[in-house]
């Protein structure tokens, strides 16, 4: 844990407690940051400690960049302001070379409704990994959803 972290997050909880406990001790927007950099592996030693995403340091790097991605599943820049930078870093996860970062940021796509990265996401019905195959169609189904029907 950095010197900075409060006390450690709730042991075993579910991503949504870790998130939201996250956010009440760091503020809302500062975990929106934290988790975009984890995903554009720019993290820094005074980030917050990974078990507040329920990861830990022994884990394969690319884990770090599916926590970040996965804290996006509960945490989300309000309004406008913030809302570009963060879909690009989503975008950028549907483009990672490893399968898990992909299919996490296919989640993040759907939960949040990120109609700008629709192609991208099509373009992942034909990924290698039948996980991210299987994710990007039930983005694709919510996206479709809010878009309307296709002419």
């Amino acid at each position: 844990m950095t010197p900075s972290s409060p006390t450690a997050p709730p042991a075993g909880a579910h991503p949504r407690v870790l998130l939201a406990a996250a956010a009440a001790a760091f503020g809302e927007d500062a975990v929106v940051d934290w988790c975009c950099r984890l995903v554009g592996e720019r993290e820094r030693p005074d980030d917050p400690d990974l078990r507040w995403l329920g990861g830990s340091e022994d884990w394969p790097g690319y884990w770090c960049r599916v926590w970040g991605c996965r804290g996006l599943l509960y945490v989300w820049p309000p309004g406008e302001a913030g809302r570009g930078r963060t879909v690009d870093v989503v975008g950028q996860a549907l483009r990672d070379e490893h399968w898990r970062v992909r299919e996490m940021g296919l989640k993040v796509a759907r939960a949040r409704v990120l109609a700008d990265l629709t192609g991208t996401v099509a373009r992942l019905r034909e990924d290698p990994n039948a996980r991210v195959r299987a994710a990007a169609e039930r983005a694709l189904v919510a996206l479709a959803a809010v878009d309307g029907p296709a002419d």
